[in-house]
């Protein structure tokens, strides 16, 4: 296609995607960015996902793992037969989400006219309230343990947000140069689920690049379709022990001083809350999470991913 449109690599790592996963691969076979190779990396689905789209649509790349990998080992495998096919940039969709057909395109000419930007997501928004955002930029603020998206469940005017650094991106999607990527050796698997793209944002900060987002691109994620919903114990747990494996990555000395005691507050104050909703199971989840990552426990048979072993 000439240097102006470099090889994109569309990775989607599925787990049972059902109706989802193909919503998601319509929306990148519908983009305008005219140079885009999807690879769809499946873990042990058993709901027959992977394969329909295959059936559908001969030109995707399919690599079938025979058990539940995960997010990160899924992603990384897809990483590499990406670099392998020579791609530039790798772009990264979850299946519970899909893009507008301008999207990839958008994001790629800010990568190109940012010379410190090495990845940028669009803006996502709740895939049944259109207008209402999911992630508009993330926030890191290790010092009062917060981990958090940017103008979530604000409602998106145009033209009132512009490009701006961000502290990380979510794995939901998200464009990146592909030789970063590949000296960053992609995502960590340690942390299971959740904030393997915090970590590896992190990383890439630490080397000098910077992080963007793009408010003109959007996206539409089913927010937590496959862990159950929002509140859902399974999210919960990685939630609560993935947060606490960043803190003891990156936390410096000064900053476990306001840690701890605005960590507990604001535990304590979330734990109140959900209990008066009636979501004890919930609150137990989440401390079970942040004890397991802080002191290294193994991961209970229970939280353990979906045929997985």
């Amino acid at each position: 296609m000439g240097d102006n449109f470099p090889l994109i690599g569309a990775i989607l790592v599925n787990f049972n995607g059902g109706e989802m996963l193909l919503e998601a691969v319509n929306s990148l076979l519908n983009s305008s960015y005219p140079n885009l190779k999807i690879i769809l990396v499946d873990n042990a689905s058993h709901d027959g996902s992977a394969k329909a789209i295959l059936v559908e649509y001969k030109d995707v790349i399919l690599i079938e793992n025979d058990k539940n990998l995960g997010f990160a080992v899924g992603n990384n495998i897809g990483i590499g037969r990406a670099i392998e096919l020579g791609c530039e940039y790798i772009f990264f969709l979850n299946n519970d989400a899909t893009v507008n057909a301008d999207a990839i395109s958008l994001l790629h000419q800010h990568l190109e006219s940012v010379d410190k930007c090495v990845a940028v997501a669009p803006f996502i928004f709740y895939h049944h309230k259109p207008k209402l955002i999911w992630f508009g930029g993330g926030e890191v603020a290790l010092w009062r343990g917060w981990i958090g998206h940017r103008h979530i469940r604000k409602e998106y005017k145009s033209n009132t947000y512009l490009p701006e650094k961000t502290d990380y991106l979510t794995g939901c999607t998200f464009l990146i140069r592909s030789e970063p990527l590949r000296k960053a050796m992609g995502f960590d698997q340690h942390f299971g689920l959740y904030s393997e793209d915090v970590d590896l944002s992190l990383r890439l900060i630490k080397k000098g690049y910077e992080l963007w987002v793009y408010p003109n691109a959007h996206a539409f994620h089913q927010v937590s379709a496959t862990a159950g919903g929002e509140l859902s114990p399974f999210k919960a747990y990685y939630r609560g022990r993935s947060n606490a494996l960043i803190v003891k990555r990156y936390a410096r000395y000064w900053e476990w001083i306001t840690l701890i005691v605005g960590g507990l507050i604001g535990g304590v104050t979330l734990s109140i809350k959900l209990l008066l909703q009636g979501k004890t199971a919930t609150v137990i989840a989440i401390w079970h999470g942040i004890f397991s990552g802080l002191i290294g426990l193994s991961i209970p048979r229970k939280y353990r991913l979906k045929n997985s072993e």
